[in-house]
């Protein structure tokens, strides 16, 4: 007897309208509920009709392929997750955790899982890369108080001695020479 899984489905079988997303799509909805409420999701949404054992034979076709299915999803996972970290977004220990996860969703054949682990990567990693974006950008302000800072002292300072020079230039009891003299000192000429 040959296996539905290596069996080729017909070209006119119900489900050939439907992409590989939306095929898995609805076999993930006809899970665990009757063929009846299925056939009826299945009218609404793609506007399909399969009979009973249409959908009694496509579920099992479904689940001949399902395991390899998963297998390649978790694989995919880990290694979107090894990308991340060979792209430098991830640090090697949370890389490295990540990993460990995507494998043991590899073994538990778990695809679900093993996307959730991916999608938790990549949510970990955008928020790591904020975090370091915000320090960055704390230090760069923290910067440019210092700087600011410095000016302003510069300023003062400048202001402090025009001052002073004023009163020295407008002080009558000094002669030109003497008045000379203080104002170089005021500068530290």
């Amino acid at each position: 007897m040959i296996e539905l899984a290596t069996k080729k489905r017909r070209l006119d079988a119900w489900d050939a309208p439907l992409t590989d997303e939306q095929r898995w799509e609805a076999y993930d909805k006809s899970k665990g509920i009757p063929w009846y409420t299925f056939k009826a999701w299945i009218e609404e949404e793609y506007s399909l009709s399969p009979g009973k054992n249409a959908i009694y034979d496509w579920q099992k076709w479904m689940r001949s392929m399902e395991g390899a299915r998963r297998m390649e999803r978790a694989i995919a996972a880990r290694s979107e997750i090894k990308h991340l970290a060979n792209a430098g977004e991830l640090d090697d220990s949370t890389a490295d955790a990540y990993m460990a996860l995507a494998n043991d969703a590899i073994l538990s054949g778990d695809p679900e899982k093993a996307a959730k682990i991916v999608d938790a990567a990549v949510k970990i990693n955008a928020a790591s890369l904020r975090l370091k974006e915000q320090a960055l950008q704390r230090e760069r302000l923290e910067l440019q108080q210092q700087a600011m800072t410095l000016q302003r002292e510069k300023f003062e300072a400048a202001e402090a001695r025009l001052a002073s020079c004023k009163s020295v230039a407008n002080d009558e009891t000094l002669t030109e020479t003497e008045r000379l003299a203080k104002i170089k000192a005021v500068f530290g000429l």
